[in-house]
């Protein structure tokens, strides 16, 4: 599908406002309300689906309004994401070329991760529009959607585009319904709620396919993918009360490119008995570490020890040192924290 679908609003018109949340807010709104304009669509650092999904959706609605639109960020879109439509068009951006009239940026609680080129944007435009649903959101644009109560940033994109009576075509759904899936761990996360679902079944009738999004994310694996995945989970260890589990991957032992990376701190935590688990993966001089929880644990509070942030049950950080190092201060934060 390609992003010609949405050159022109002829798909069917979103659900109407029946069990949704409230309406996105005003100042939220008026940035899109004019028939034409020219936006950029911001990416973060490593760009997953929950930020591409969200980005390219709100980009093809705005195109289909007579917008000029420039999707990008300072990283190039993987390549497992190839099915995403509209993404071929999504750049990796040295810098900003305005001016704009609204620049977005979605699911990006931090400004850093976008390695400065959120600074640029503030400059090319009057408008910066922070779309976001974790809690530790730094508030950085000039108008700024904090919705922790979302279980996706995806939902709250969709809930903009009912506003703005955009109409839904498969593009469009494609997009937020892969941005909802990932974001809500394939509909698994504590938070997802009733209109999670009512969300993703409008998605659906709009013509975002959940099997074809399932195998493209799923079923795609390079021949040899499973024996490095099996090697890989190999050298996870789980703590003597088996309350904690850890991966730690030196650099280089899982390619950028690897379709699970992301994904791989879910292994140790589906241990029954684990309550944290963690996935540490090094990266020259630094270390990018991801931190799940299951129950009460706030891994949230965690990662803000180290400067990072997210949700009480899913969170991360980057942090400078070696991977032994590391691996041992984040080991002594999560007993701490475990004790408490």
């Amino acid at each position: 599908m390609s992003a010609a679908d949405d050159a022109t609003p002829s798909g069917r018109p979103a659900a109407a406002r029946v069990g949704l949340a409230p309406p996105a807010p005003a100042d939220v709104q008026a940035p899109f309300r004019r028939q034409r304009g020219r936006a950029l669509m911001l990416g973060h650092v490593h760009p997953d689906a929950d930020v591409l999904g969200t980005l390219l959706a709100l980009g093809l609605a705005l195109e289909s309004r007579g917008w000029s639109v420039v999707y990008g960020g300072p990283h190039p879109a993987p390549s497992a994401l190839g099915f995403l439509p509209g993404v071929e068009r999504y750049q990796i951006l040295k810098s900003v070329d305005g001016p704009f009239d609204v620049a977005v940026l979605t699911d990006c609680p931090n400004p850093a991760r976008t390695e400065g080129l959120v600074d640029e944007a503030r400059a090319a435009t009057p408008v910066v529009v922070n779309i976001d649903h974790h809690p530790d959101n730094r508030r950085y644009g000039h108008v700024n959607w904090i919705d922790t109560s979302a279980a996706a940033t995806g939902e709250m994109v969709y809930r903009l585009l009912v506003d703005l009576g955009v109409p839904l075509t498969p593009s469009i759904a494609t997009n937020l319904f892969t941005a909802v899936h990932t974001d809500t761990g394939s509909f698994r996360y504590s938070n997802v709620t009733p209109l999670t679902f009512r969300i993703a079944a409008d998605l659906v009738a709009a013509g975002a396919d959940p099997a074809a999004v399932a195998s493209a994310l799923y079923e795609r694996r390079p021949t040899d993918a499973l024996k490095l995945l099996g090697e890989t989970l190999a050298r996870i260890q789980v703590s003597d009360d088996g309350r904690v589990a850890w991966l730690a991957l030196p650099a280089g032992a899982v390619p950028e490119t690897f379709i699970e990376a992301e994904e791989l701190v879910n292994y140790p935590r589906s241990i029954e008995s684990v309550r944290v688990a963690c996935l540490l993966r090094e990266r020259g001089t630094q270390v990018k570490v991801s931190l799940r929880g299951k129950g009460d644990v706030d891994v949230q509070r965690i990662a803000a020890r180290f400067g990072g942030g997210g949700h009480p049950n899913a969170a991360g950080f980057t942090v400078a040192g070696s991977l032994d190092a590391v691996t041992r201060e984040v080991l002594t934060a999560v007993r701490e924290s475990l004790r408490r």
